[in-house]
């Protein structure tokens, strides 16, 4: 479902907040600008200027009225008025700086693939250079996709799943490092249910005509990339990983109960989690990922110990072949085109409603980015994002605290004990803007 966003009250921007590789957009260019956005242009193109600031009365819809739709009526015009551009799913005001951010990281990558040494140029060019990767065909990933052909019992199939995972590939269960919820001072490793190739249970399991009709064309799009991958028999093979899928969404917890805080925190020594779940080598997963690991958090104990269940249950070839779709559709962007469009229609169609794949150079200014995230930031920090515009941005935010240490002051509903809590909460807030100090 395709659909247009706006926020109802814009700013120009000039310092904004569009961001890319996690760098803040600074400094808006007029000539960019969405219509019915105030831009004044900057003096100087070293010297970022404020615009004007208020409420978009060109974009509203007065026929509507706000206690009925307030979007309709911040933002209806705007929205009857505006084309979904073909290459996007949705649009917003932040779509609109995205582009103008992404536009502008072309041109410093393309500045860096003149650069021999540069490691973003290289990186850039090497995503740009589709000639390349359709004369190699799949001989870079064969190797990867001979390993998963090759297991021969379920006994090692607990370590290729670690091995699929740290080389990006969807896997059964989701697991990272992150804060610990109940002791932020401290990381932890978590678990959680994955291993749907849809977006979530309910397109396996609901009879809604739509999800039906996706499930239909992701089973076929399967059997496509197994056949564009020279396998033999694959409708039948990907009528299985479907299967395999679907007991994997029973298994899940629903959307709601996952956001359940409490329920999903349940911190357990490896040893318990196996034998909670003996369906599957977690012992063997952990230690294949490389780092000790003696406590897991795990956020949906019920599913998976199903899920273990279940890929105990299931033929090794079946588990193999989902590890090969997973590869595949992974992949797909650098593979040669058949890979990568049979990819877009199913996902970027079927899924998003998208008509259009974005051209190869936003794909590549997206790659790029997200790969060598630092690098790419580091140099558009020093040309759109000055050390006075940051100072500005960060004075900006301590005025914004302030105003709110008043405003809690002045709360009449609020007593003398919870000002005190609330004053403390919003002395711990850590303003990050831009890029971090180190």
């Amino acid at each position: 479902m395709r659909s247009l966003r706006l926020i109802a009250v814009v700013s120009t921007l000039a310092i904004g907040t569009a961001t890319l590789a996690g760098v803040t957009f600074a400094q808006a260019d007029a000539q960019h600008a969405a219509p019915n956005m105030h831009i004044v242009p900057p003096a100087s193109a070293e010297r970022p200027q404020y615009g004007s600031f208020g409420f978009d009365t060109a974009g509203m819809d007065a026929g509507v009225q706000p206690g009925d739709d307030f979007f309709g009526f911040a933002n209806g015009t705007w929205a009857k008025n505006t084309e979904i551009p073909a290459d996007k799913a949705s649009y917003s005001s932040f779509d609109i700086l995205q582009d103008v951010s992404q536009k502008r990281t072309r041109g410093l990558l393309e500045e860096a693939m003149k650069k021999p040494k540069s490691k973003i140029g290289a990186a850039y060019a090497a995503y740009l250079d589709t000639k390349t990767i359709e004369a190699k065909g799949l001989a870079p990933i064969k190797p990867w996709l001979g390993t998963i052909k090759a297991l021969k019992s379920k006994a090692g199939y607990a370590a290729l799943v670690a091995q699929a995972d740290h080389n990006g590939v969807g896997v059964p269960f989701g697991s990272g490092v992150s804060q610990d919820a109940k002791n932020p001072d401290a990381y932890t490793v978590s678990l959680r249910q994955a291993g749907l190739g849809l977006p979530d249970r309910d397109y396996y399991l609901s009879d809604d005509a739509k999800l039906v009709a996706a499930r239909t064309a992701y089973q076929a799009y399967i059997a496509q990339m197994f056949t564009l991958a020279g396998e033999g028999n694959a409708a039948a093979r990907a009528k299985a990983v479907v299967d395999f899928e679907t007991g994997i969404a029973k298994a899940h917890w629903t959307r709601i109960e996952s956001r359940d805080a409490d329920k999903t925190y349940n911190k357990m020594a490896v040893a318990d989690l196996q034998k909670m779940a003996p369906g599957f080598d977690f012992a063997g997963y952990f230690k294949a990922v490389g780092t000790p690991v003696k406590t897991v958090i795990v956020g949906q104990p019920t599913a998976i110990t199903k899920m273990a269940a279940l890929i105990q249950a299931t033929p090794l070839a079946v588990l193999k072949d989902q590890l090969l779709i997973r590869s595949l559709d992974g992949f797909a962007d650098v593979l040669p085109k058949k890979f990568d469009e049979a990819r877009f229609a199913m996902y970027g169609t079927v899924l998003g409603g998208t008509p259009e794949q974005q051209a190869r150079w936003k794909r590549a200014v997206n790659w790029t980015s997200g790969a060598i995230t630092d690098d790419v930031s580091k140099i558009y920090v020093a040309r759109y994002f000055p050390p006075a515009t940051k100072a500005a941005m960060d004075q900006l935010v301590k005025n914004v605290i302030a105003a709110m240490n008043v405003r809690l002051d002045n709360l009449e509903w609020m007593s003398a004990e919870t000002k005190v809590k609330a004053h403390a909460k919003l002395a711990a807030f850590v303003p990050r803007i831009g890029y971090p100090d180190k």
